[in-house]
């Protein structure tokens, strides 16, 4: 030993350290001369096998993957979703009962008047708003008021007062076919007020409902076919079957 182990201090035994050179020296002549052959050392080029090596070396790792348990669903989120869902849909339904009411509404107000060439288009309107009106659910409340003669004059005629509108909107001046027009959104006009009439009638006349109903069912059939076909008339031929219809089932009495 050069040093101690103890102390640290030199111990001047060079013989120690020859020896261990010297040993050293044997060893790596004898390593040298033991190498097994063809091997070669690290300046006379590459051993057997290092490019197979480096190929294994340089090929791409894997990447690695780490299996876990999977995410929790947000409770949340899941509600957040569903309701964006439901607004969607509700929304969409939405679009569809609106577009379906405007076109509905579109053709009802196109078809509410009669394609008649002779007949003053603006005439023909107002004529068979009249008749509209009397068709409007909410008209029952009026024919319940006329029948009760509640705050209405002894000499009041419900009949004369639309007479005298239908006239009105007719004037002073027209065409044979806008008489005749008139006469049969007056005809028309009429028969759904005679509907509404018995059906009240029937609905309000104790214990004898049972005389009202026939004359209520038969004249609801009326006025709806009636309605159908004045909106349907494209010519005074068709104006003249109103007229017949009225005639033969007894609505208006033939004047010759």
């Amino acid at each position: 030993m050069k040093f101690c182990t103890g102390c640290g201090a030199p111990t001047g035994d060079d013989t120690a350290n020859g020896a261990a050179s010297s040993g050293s020296q044997r060893d790596g002549t004898a390593s040298s001369e033991k190498r097994a052959p063809g091997t070669g050392n690290a300046s006379s080029g590459s051993r057997p096998g290092s490019d197979t090596q480096t190929l294994v070396d340089s090929r791409p790792m894997a990447p690695t993957i780490v299996i876990g348990p999977a995410p929790k669903k947000d409770p949340s989120r899941t509600a957040k979703s569903l309701a964006k869902g439901a607004l969607g849909f509700l929304v969409a339904v939405a679009v569809i009962i609106i577009g379906v009411w405007t076109t509905a509404w579109i053709v009802s107000n196109f078809n509410s008047q009669a394609q008649i060439e002779e007949v003053d288009n603006t005439k023909s309107k107002q004529m068979i708003a009249l008749v509209d009106d009397v068709r409007n659910p909410n008209f029952d409340e009026i024919i319940a008021d006329v029948l009760n003669k509640s705050g209405r004059a002894e000499d009041y005629s419900f009949l004369q007062e639309y007479t005298d509108k239908f006239n009105e909107i007719l004037g002073d001046e027209y065409t044979d076919e806008e008489k005749l027009f008139c006469d049969c959104c007056y005809y028309v006009w009429y028969t759904e007020y005679e509907a509404k009439r018995y059906d009240w009638l029937s609905n309000n006349s104790g214990i004898l409902n049972y005389l009202y109903i026939g004359k209520a069912d038969s004249y609801r059939k009326y006025a709806d076919t009636l309605y159908d076909m004045l909106i349907g008339a494209q010519s005074d031929t068709d104006l003249k079957n109103i007229r017949t219809y009225c005639i033969d089932h007894k609505i208006i009495t033939d004047k010759k």
